[in-house]
């Protein structure tokens, strides 16, 4: 079994600094939100290339702050994309958005955002 969030993101302040890790919090807490949203009108349009790539910033962006289960369904859900899957894309879309709340939820707990 993996390391919990708290250790992972503990040491991932203690390599970056907590200063900088808050500010990657704060713009995750923004940006992952506007990346759901370009993934949700790309996908209505069928234009799979664009989610393909706001599904790659979200995953790399999960990953910088340490949200394993986020950034593996983002990347599948990008290689949905890749594979011009649309039903796998819509089925894993639908776990997008509670996840990135999850997360949004927790860092806004960690560093006190708003």
């Amino acid at each position: 079994m993996g390391k919990s969030w708290d250790v992972a993101i503990a040491e991932r302040e203690t390599e970056l600094g907590a200063p900088s890790v808050a500010r990657m919090a704060r713009i995750f807490v923004t940006d992952a939100k506007a990346q759901l949203a370009i993934i949700a009108a790309a996908v209505a349009e069928r234009n799979l290339a664009t989610a393909r790539r706001a599904a790659h910033d979200l995953s790399a962006n999960a990953e910088s702050l340490c949200f394993m289960e986020l950034r593996q369904i983002a990347q599948a859900f990008e290689s949905a994309c890749s594979a011009c899957d649309q039903s796998s894309a819509l089925a894993l879309q639908k776990n997008l958005a509670p996840l990135v709340d999850i997360c949004v939820l927790l860092l806004r707990a960690r560093y006190a955002l708003t």
